[in-house]
């Protein structure tokens, strides 16, 4: 039998096993694939997230023509005080007023609709969609403890979209991580739905979901960054980006100048203890903020050279038969190359890699 399989060539394997392997196999990336979620790439854009009460309009104007975020969040929510039909009605007109109205640049425009316990009907999300759908890129949903309470969403969305005449899936969705139940369903809540373009951490409810005292908070510790850890690798099983909390000390004029610094100098330890967790951005809610987080968050030049260079050099290898290399002392091979990647296809959304550089990586296909 062995003298049957082999060949000038060397051996064959059976073939019949190596079939049933392969059927196997294919259904298995399939199945992977299929975790994937494909993002536009504005959706990985995401390193300043200002919120603003989209009951106040110069607040809400400001935000989405002037500031330097990539996301603005319009929130109905924690800026509209609970049973105030009042606060809330002139919260969503100003929603639907901005999205139709002003000019938003390249700013994602977002929604921050009641959560679950406060609006079950999801009545601020038919409203929205209804009279500002085609110009709205996503919500922001907070307080979400479950997979299912996603793809409740999702239908929801789904049936105001085939009302209305709008793309199905067109209109895309975040949500708030803020419980010790919801980080510990975390990956099945990234899997619930294929509208996700963010999971986002929100670390004070998080804080109150364990029972812990309001003197014992701080953005370091180790209940919060093991709830980071969670929220990073859920987000990256699906391809979309996390992003972090917001850093409520802000340089207010009531206080005194070496205050203003201290809180500025809080939000860049908190951002940068973010970004060296993984996360791609961070929620801001003043301009001084926003500036920083979308400073802190961007790609430096010489990152975006170095994973160029050594990109050209794996391809060069990899075309003249080798696996790996060693570039200036180090081995690359295809996981390094990987890594470069992941820098080079964020670039690339940033249009900081042209066209005929990213066709000659293999990033997007040549014409």
């Amino acid at each position: 039998m062995e003298t049957e399989r082999k060949t000038n060539a060397g051996y064959t394997p059976d073939a019949e096993i190596t079939a049933r392997a392969r059927e196997r196999a294919l259904r298995l990336i399939e199945e992977s694939e299929a975790r994937l979620i494909e993002l536009e790439p504005k959706y990985l854009i995401q390193m300043a997230h200002l919120t603003v009460p989209a009951t106040v309009w110069k607040y809400v104007e400001g935000a989405a023509t002037k500031s330097k975020a990539n996301l603005v969040m319009l929130d109905l929510e924690d800026s509209i005080p609970r049973d105030n039909s009042e606060l809330l009605d002139q919260g969503r007109a100003n929603v639907i007023r901005a999205f139709n109205e002003l000019d938003w640049g390249a700013r994602l425009r977002f929604f921050r609709p009641r959560g679950l316990n406060l609006n079950p009907a999801h009545e601020d999300i038919a409203v929205i969609v209804e009279h500002a759908g085609n110009r709205l890129d996503g919500l922001i949903y907070p307080k979400v403890e479950s997979a299912s309470e996603v793809r409740s969403i999702d239908e929801t969305l789904t049936a105001l979209e085939n009302r209305f005449g709008l793309p199905t899936g067109r209109i895309r969705i975040e949500v708030l991580i803020e419980s010790a139940s919801a980080e510990e369903q975390v990956f099945e809540i990234a899997r619930s739905s294929p509208r996700l373009v963010g999971l986002v951490l929100g670390t004070y409810d998080y804080w109150a979901s364990l029972g812990m005292r309001a003197s014992d908070y701080r953005a370091d510790h180790p209940l919060i960054n093991h709830a980071r850890c969670s929220i990073v690798k859920a987000a990256a099983s699906v391809g979309i980006p996390a992003i972090a909390e917001m850093t409520t000390n802000y340089p207010t004029r009531d206080k005194t100048e070496e205050q203003q610094k201290a809180a500025i100098e809080e939000f860049r330890r908190d951002s940068l203890l973010a970004r060296d967790y993984g996360f791609a951005g961070k929620w801001t809610g003043i301009p001084a903020q926003t500036e920083m987080a979308v400073d802190i968050f961007q790609i430096p030049d010489e990152e975006i050279n170095r994973a160029v260079e050594e990109a050209r050099l794996f391809l060069e290898a990899e075309r003249s038969g080798r696996g790996a290399l060693m570039i200036a002392g180090r081995m690359a091979d295809r996981a390094t190359d990987r890594v470069h990647r992941s820098t080079l296809k964020m670039a690339c959304a940033l249009g900081r890699i042209d066209e005929q550089l990213a066709a000659e990586l293999g990033l997007i296909e040549s014409e």
